[in-house]
């Protein structure tokens, strides 16, 4: 009996010292892939944030780059800056800091900031000791920040400063004040943030998203989250409990120590195998959600290239109109005088125009129907440039534009997405076209040749070329550099991704003042 219970005591031990290591393990590992998730989220909140606030940079920027004298200051500050306000809800306010006489500058009392007391001048100046008076010491981006403001009790904004240059000197400085809380607030209100989280600079918090049942000693990591020249401090908070290990003790004390180990094993190996199998699931689902939004955005992209050229193709359906009206008219008085031979005529006449309208329907609609569930299969190139020519021929006409082909007659097949593909070069052709709009020599080349089991087609134009500093950015979603309204800024990304699944590849060069040229490489059967 005694041995029996020194047995029991030793199994007993050695099961509760098994249990609390398996435990231990298994809360560390849990801990250490939170950790993980938070590391990934956190990367998550500083891109959301970082591209919302470069984005509304930019558009500023853009604004302030109008100005190309002191005049233009004063003509245009009122209907830019409330555009601004209106475009962006999270714009509390617009002022105005002046580096030279600010009697110069006639704008609103409130959107000027500017002393006549020497003291408050050189407050002013001291606050903004960080800005340069140089031009030759800008930085990069033209974007400069200073510290955080409160407006109301909760509530804190973000001063964005950008320089004022005129003939290459800086005579003055725009604060756009952004609304801190009310834009992380909308963040989490669509989704876009679904961590607790808290911001910090300096000691002091500027936004804090934590539920009142959160825990400070919840599982949390803290990161560095910079903006232009300012560094945040980004705490955030796990929303999964921890395991407690405390019960899971319990529970396996209560069994043998073989027994413990094996259900112990079994229910490791049966964990690792459900997470594979729902992460699995959950990739595929985000993989299909993905393919499917790529769908949609190809979808929209070519109704939206399609209301770019609407004019063209309606010009192109109302010339053989005309000619029906014509003949319908020429119709009716044979009929009167009994001109039968005539009739006929018209008749066929008329048919010919509605079998042109037809094909002219037909190919606009197959281009502007979905392809999601198209498959890939031989295709005439030839085919493809005849489609794309039709499309897009008249919209060049009533612009003015010049387009010429080379393309040889006996190019080979091509395994593809048709529709895909004559999408790209529509998105290319109306590229193209708007951007010789200014040009004296409105001309656009479009050539193709085989190399090297590979078809090439090349697509430039006559226009104002790209920014060399811009040039890596064009392929980036909803970058664009057409006005407000015209461009989704998706052709190109859209263009780059199709190109991509049909295993080739986009190029661009480009030349201030001479032009912009895309090559597109397809592989060939």
């Amino acid at each position: 009996m005694l041995k029996s219970n020194i047995y029991s005591i030793f199994v007993f031990v050695i099961g509760l010292c098994f249990a609390y290591l398996i435990s231990f393990q298994l809360t560390q590992k849990e801990k250490q892939f939170q950790h993980q998730n938070l590391k990934i989220e956190s990367q998550a909140i500083k891109h959301n944030l970082q591209i919302k606030l470069q984005g509304d940079a930019a558009q500023i920027l853009l604004t302030i780059n109008r100005w190309r004298n002191i005049d233009d200051i004063n003509q245009y500050w009122l209907s830019d800056t409330d555009k601004l306000k209106k475009i962006n809800p999270f714009i509390e306010g617009i002022k105005f800091f002046p580096l030279t006489d600010y009697k110069k500058f006639k704008l609103p009392s409130n959107d000027i900031i500017n002393s006549e007391l020497e003291s408050d001048r050189k407050r002013q100046l001291r606050n903004r000791s960080h800005l340069p008076l140089d031009a030759e010491k800008l930085n990069s981006s033209h974007v400069y920040s200073g510290r955080m403001n409160h407006t109301y009790a909760t509530q804190k904004t973000f001063n964005l400063q950008f320089p004022v240059l005129i003939e290459s000197k800086i005579v003055a400085y725009v604060e756009v004040s952004m609304n801190i809380d009310k834009l992380l607030r909308h963040k989490i209100d669509t989704f876009q943030i679904t961590k607790p989280f808290s911001l910090s600079e300096d000691g002091m918090t500027i936004f804090s998203s934590l539920p009142k049942n959160m825990h400070i000693d919840d599982i949390f990591d803290k990161f560095d989250l910079t903006i232009y020249d300012r560094t945040w401090k980004l705490t955030i908070w796990s929303s999964i409990t921890p395991r407690d290990k405390e019960l899971f003790l319990i529970f396996t004390v209560l069994i043998s120590f073989l027994a413990a180990l094996t259900v112990k094993l079994l229910s490791l190996y049966y964990l690792m195998q459900n997470n594979i199998k729902e992460k699995e699931e959950e990739l595929k689902r985000i993989d299909d959600e993905f393919k499917h939004s790529e769908a949609k955005l190809i979808q929209s992209n070519k109704l939206a290239s399609l209301g770019e050229i609407a004019a063209g193709v309606a010009h192109e359906i109302n010339q053989p109109l005309q000619v029906i009206c014509i003949h319908t008219e020429m119709c009716q008085n044979n009929l009167l005088h009994e001109n039968y031979h005539l009739v006929e005529k018209s008749f066929k006449a008329i048919v010919n125009q509605v079998d042109r309208i037809e094909k002219i329907v037909k190919q606009v609609g197959s281009f502007g129907r979905d392809t999601e569930l198209d498959n890939y299969k031989e295709e005439k190139t030839s085919s493809i440039f005849d489609n794309v020519m039709a499309i897009i021929i008249n919209q060049y006409k009533q612009d003015g534009v010049e387009l010429r082909q080379v393309i040889p007659p006996s190019l080979p097949a091509l395994f593809c997405n048709k529709i895909q593909i004559e999408q790209v070069l529509i998105n290319l052709l109306i590229n193209a076209k708007d951007s010789v709009e200014t040009s004296r020599n409105k001309i656009v080349f479009m050539k193709a040749h085989v190399q090297k089991n590979n078809l090439y087609i090349q697509i430039s134009d006559t226009g104002c070329g790209i920014d060399p500093t811009k040039i890596n950015e064009i392929f980036t979603p909803f970058y664009t550099t057409k006005p407000l309204g015209k461009g989704t800024g998706l052709g190109l990304s859209i263009s780059y991704s199709i190109i991509h699944q049909h295993k080739g590849d986009i190029k661009v060069t480009s030349e201030i003042g001479k032009g912009t040229v895309f090559t597109v490489r397809l592989p060939l059967l």
